[in-house]
């Protein structure tokens, strides 16, 4: 049976059902397209403990469409409200209390939830009419009910699920963060982008001379991958051919870089004091046994620490203080892992528990290390973004260890001094900057 909901009698009836707990799921214009070049056509919904779900149009020619505002309304009243991506319902509706499911079964299983929507019908309409920026408002209502209620089968069981320590912290926070985050665009010459990057599809996230940009956290350590359209972001080459297919839309790019940005974080974590100076060239100074150090020298030791950082601690240096807490530190780590059956990362709280397969000491302090960086980088952001939210100068990518900001004069030298401030937080972890008209930096 196919449950549409287009009457007030009959939304007034669901609406007493959604109050105690919802599952909801958006049918947007194309789920080829980045979300922020996407419009409501149906929402999906299925009551907590139903047998079925409804879908209600909103903008589908089939069905006699119900104002979005009333179906927020509805949804926010919600005592428990679920959904399968909680960054795209944003884009949708400002439920900031949804559940994400698929964040939940990643912090729980530490592996990518994979489902599917499509059905045969759908499959025919989107090769058909792939160019197509609506082609939701083609498919009929009863298949996009169809493959809705398919996805909810696969993932209905992830309710049920303990939330665990850490959640509110990515779900809340991190969602939020990385939802502003994306709406900012990455500047772009179209042609010699599409030339060089060769996007499955330009139009999928292309806006207004820029590419959008789209981060996922649904991985062990909940470090943000950001890949879309065939194009990794966070892995641009650092060939000049890349670099400069990228323009700003306002002034410059300028790019702030934390300096030995992990070894930091891990020499907090340890008590290891290191001072405002190169934390390589610190630590170098040590290995060499000398005050002045070549380039060379400073290369080698920023392998060195980078190996040290992930549990790799080389045997002719282990005597140093650095080596000798790092190690400590791994084996604390390790024991409390073998003893509790799991770790709490710092910051987020975000647990590490037996269920991760092929565990060891090293491999430990590598998904502690990440999900460290993350957490303090999301602190970081939602700062920067609420700091410039009525200014020009937006934040446009997130790299780990830098991030990069289309400047706009306009908002001035102090601009940029105090995102450094927030940067730095008061010192602990300087940065570098860099600016040019292009990535190329």
């Amino acid at each position: 049976m196919f449950y549409i909901v287009e009457q007030d009698s009959k939304l007034e009836s669901l609406e007493k059902l959604i109050r105690l707990g919802v599952y909801v799921d958006v049918i947007s214009t194309n789920d080829n397209y980045h979300p922020l070049k996407s419009s409501t056509v149906a929402v999906y919904v299925r009551p907590v403990g139903s047998k079925f779900g409804y879908i209600i149009p909103i903008n589908h020619d089939e069905g006699l469409n119900i104002e979005k505002e009333r179906i927020y309304d509805i949804l926010s009243k919600a005592s428990k409200l679920y959904t399968l991506n909680k960054k795209d319902l944003l884009y949708h509706f400002n439920l900031q209390g949804a559940i994400d499911l698929s964040l939940l079964y990643s912090m729980t299983k530490y592996e990518r939830l994979e489902y599917s929507k499509d059905n045969s019908t759908i499959n025919y309409f989107y090769n058909k009419h792939r160019n197509f920026q609506n082609i939701n408002q083609l498919i009929p209502l009863s298949k996009l009910y169809e493959s809705c209620e398919k996805a909810y089968e696969k993932v209905k069981d992830i309710i049920d699920y303990k939330i665990p320590e850490g959640f509110d912290f990515y779900n809340k926070l991190a969602t939020n963060v990385f939802y502003l985050l994306e709406q900012g665009g990455l500047g772009t010459y179209y042609k010699e982008f599409n030339e060089q990057f060769k996007p499955r599809d330009p139009l999928y996230n292309s806006l207004n001379n820029s590419v959008l940009t789209y981060y996922n956290l649904y991985n062990a350590t909940s470090r943000p991958t950001n890949a879309f359209n065939s194009v990794n972001f966070a892995a641009i080459p650092k060939g000049v051919e890349y670099r400069k297919c990228f323009r700003p839309t306002n002034d410059y790019f300028v790019e702030f870089d934390f300096d030995g940005y992990h070894l930091r974080l891990l020499a907090e974590q340890i008590d290891y004091e290191l001072t405002e100076e190169s934390a390589h060239k610190q630590l170098a100074k040590q290995y060499f046994n000398k005050e002045e150090i070549t380039d060379e020298e400073y290369n080698e030791a920023k392998q060195i620490n980078f190996h040290a950082i992930y549990g790799k601690i080389p045997e002719k240096y282990s005597f140093l203080e650095v080596f000798e807490k790092i190690d400590g530190f791994i084996k604390k780590l390790w024991s409390e892992f073998e003893t509790n059956g799991r770790i709490l990362a710092p910051i987020s709280n975000k647990p590490f528990t037996k269920e991760l397969k092929d565990m060891n000491p090293q491999k430990l302090m590598n998904y502690v290390m990440q999900s460290l960086e993350t957490s303090r980088n999301i602190l970081i952001l939602k700062d920067v973004l609420q700091y410039l939210k009525d200014k020009k100068t937006k934040v446009v990518l997130y790299t780990y260890d830098a991030l990069l900001f289309d400047f706009s004069q306009e908002d001035g030298k102090e601009t940029l001094n105090k995102i450094q401030e927030i940067l730095e937080s008061g010192g602990k972890y300087p940065v570098k900057f860099k600016y040019a008209k292009d990535l190329s930096l």
